[in-house]
């Protein structure tokens, strides 16, 4: 009977979890239901590092309600709507800190009126090669799709998983640094994920003049590396709430976009007063850093 039911299981897992062609699969004869139980004194495999799915999660009656334990790596995917910018690297350590965000939250019975494509997913890797996903939505329902079930709040486990991986690296080696060639106007938001892509950590920069509505037509002029750093120093002190305020609809034709060490895409749109930082914070650079920001302006007109 305990074979059965541990067969079982290992064919549910692998029902949800085997979307990407390009990461190594379970074997025939590989265990494939992770296991946080072990007898030995060896270090745990991790196996290979999850990749996002190529498709968007859906709920499956084939599947367990819950994240199953054991998940070595953990990765934020776009949901399929275009709001959320994946970081370049999985979390790879306290993976089970962002397990438990999922599973603690209750349980919904109900259906969500408002189905749309999910913000963000979340993907498991575990060390046999398999995954499991977990889809997220801000509907009015803020729910989670978490194998057979909804689950509510989707907010919590999309915040475990910032910090986590912030915290990690915190103690990691950035990788080589983004070639500024290879920016683009019409790059994407990083919605959600703040603040991975806090502007004020931005590593290389460039501004972008034009119509925002067409960032594709925009020109873009490099930002040399001293003025980067004077701009970042004045977005740390020269900065306005906007909360509550009367904002014009009438936008300035000009917005930065970068990225920090880490190769996350970090995007300044005009906010309410100045180039926004992160909600309701807009930077409006004085002394050095505004001379250097009319300059740019002036260059790219």
């Amino acid at each position: 009977m305990r074979r059965l039911l541990a067969t079982a299981v290992a064919v549910l897992l692998l029902a949800g979890c085997s979307e990407s062609g390009n990461e190594p699969e379970a074997g025939a004869g590989s265990p494939t239901t992770p296991s946080t139980t072990t007898t030995s004194s060896e270090p745990a495999e991790t196996g290979p590092v999850v990749r996002c799915p190529r498709g968007t999660q859906e709920i499956d009656p084939a599947l367990p309600d819950q994240v199953p334990e054991g998940a070595t790596s953990v990765r934020l995917c776009d949901g399929g709507a275009d709001k959320v910018t994946p970081p370049v690297d999985a979390l790879t350590s306290d993976v089970e800190s962002v397990v438990t965000a999922v599973n603690e939250q209750p349980l919904e019975r109900r259906g969500c009126v408002e189905l749309r494509i999910p913000e963000y997913q979340l993907a498991f890797g575990y060390p046999d090669g398999t995954r499991f996903v977990v889809a997220g939505r801000f509907t009015a329902c803020a729910e989670l799709l978490v194998g057979s079930a909804r689950r509510a709040k989707a907010g919590p486990p999309l915040r475990t998983f910032v910090a986590s991986l912030g915290a990690q690296r915190a103690t990691a080696t950035p990788p080589e640094p983004i070639d500024p060639a290879a920016l683009d106007c019409a790059q994407p938001r990083e919605l959600w994920t703040w603040p991975l892509a806090d502007p004020r950590e931005l590593a290389v920069a460039a501004l972008c003049v034009g119509d925002p509505q067409h960032p594709g037509r925009a020109r873009m002029v490099p930002i040399p590396p001293d003025d980067l750093e004077t701009l970042t120093a004045s977005m740390a002190t020269d900065t306005v709430e906007t909360s509550g305020m009367f904002c014009s609809a009438a936008r300035p034709r000009y917005w930065i976009v970068g990225a920090n060490a880490w190769g996350d895409p970090v995007t300044m749109d005009y906010g309410c007063i100045g180039l926004t930082l992160s909600g309701e914070l807009d930077w409006t650079p004085r002394g050095p850093a505004r001379e250097i920001l009319r300059d740019r302006l002036e260059t790219g007109r």
